[in-house]
């Protein structure tokens, strides 16, 4: 039986954007893991060295097809699956994080009766789509397996839907452990000579700034904390406001994150929605932070208590305080995390999670 792997995606592959999700899957189709035969993904210029072929596709998105033939949006796509189809006896299939990408071409699958030639897998990079009970059995009703990112994802989802039928794997997002690694702190580098941290405690956070990200919850905090000696870095948002040893960074290119963890003692992650996996999290373990963390979403699947403090209740000021004070104290004890980021995957052991569902599908008649 001839078969073929697989990987859909709406987004461009390589990607412009900052994603985590894109950085792996490039990372994994230049590798010598990759088993995937053809990417079905947005156009672009930019090419990858992969063993993989690609069949660049454009979305329909104008607003008339939006309102009046939505089920055209991905008849390029459809297309191009429709011609791999036709050159096998089975494929694997994996749409990546796009619910209304995943319907289309299950709906295609019906209305030729190809189900039974396709193999679908979702790969879930969020922690919920939050669907209604017949928008979920819609989305699900051709997938074979849900790729989730945490088990408390998958247990969310299992009890929060009457039915809940597709298999499912777990796979923790990786980090680069090359780049994200605990260092000495000696504050001889370039971050810690622009802002003089020399000698200083220092609290970072670092995201977007949006609401649920929690940036107010730890500005409010700040004011309660004892800081003679010690600096809050905020990069990912500017405001236009003074605040006692606070520093504003602003945006930051994702390339360089790194060199912030690496003058930061203690880490800050309080965030107030239901986090997928929590990318800056992880990181910030790796690069051996104290870390403080809100218990939402998937956070608490890779937080060990060797790596800080989590915060059940996250939206309570008074325990970010607490929680601070106890970092302050630890760190002023020259506190080190030994096991710093052990239980997160690196790109090569998560690249051979993912080949192994690809693989177990293959083995399936």
């Amino acid at each position: 039986m001839k078969k073929a792997n697989v990987i859909v995606s709406e987004q461009s592959i390589p990607s412009h954007k900052n994603g985590s999700w894109t950085q792996r899957i490039e990372y994994y189709l230049e590798s010598k893991n990759n088993i995937i035969d053809y990417v079905v993904c947005g156009k672009t210029e930019n090419k990858l060295k992969s063993s993989s072929k690609f069949y660049n596709s454009k979305n329909k998105n104008s607003r008339f097809i939006r309102k009046f033939l939505p089920e055209k949006r991905y008849s390029n796509f459809l297309l191009n699956i429709s011609l791999i189809i036709k050159k096998y006896d089975k494929i694997i299939v994996c749409v990546i994080d796009n619910v209304k990408l995943s319907n289309a071409l299950s709906d295609y699958l019906d209305k030729n009766l190809l189900k039974n030639r396709v193999t679908l897998i979702f790969y879930s990079c969020g922690y919920s789509y939050f669907l209604n009970q017949k928008e979920h059995l819609k989305f699900s009703k051709n997938i074979d397996e849900i790729i989730f990112l945490t088990k408390s994802a998958y247990l969310f989802n299992k009890n929060l839907y009457n039915e809940f039928t597709p298999e499912v794997s777990i796979i923790n997002n990786p980090i680069d452990k090359n780049i994200f690694s605990p260092i000495h702190r000696v504050g001889e580098d370039e971050i810690s000579q622009k802002y003089n941290l020399k000698g200083k405690i220092v609290f970072l956070w670092l995201s977007h700034d949006r609401k649920k990200k929690g940036l107010s919850i730890i500005l409010n905090a700040w004011k309660f904390l004892d800081k003679e000696n010690s600096i809050l870095l905020v990069v990912g948002a500017k405001r236009d406001v003074i605040i006692p040893n606070v520093i504003f960074v602003g945006q930051v290119e994702s390339s360089n994150v790194h060199k912030y963890y690496k003058c930061a003692h203690i880490y800050l992650f309080p965030t107030l929605w239901k986090e997928g996996f929590g990318l800056s999290l992880s990181q910030a373990i790796c690069s051996g932070c104290f870390s403080i963390a809100a218990k939402n979403g998937g956070v608490e699947d890779f937080f060990n208590k060797s790596d800080g403090i989590l915060v059940q209740e996250p939206n309570i000021v008074e325990n970010w305080v607490k929680a601070m004070e106890v970092a302050l104290v630890e760190i002023q004890k020259d506190w080190k995390n030994h096991y710093s980021g052990n239980q997160i995957l690196t790109f090569d052991e998560w690249n051979l999670k993912f080949s192994e569902i690809f693989n177990k599908w293959q083995k399936r008649r």
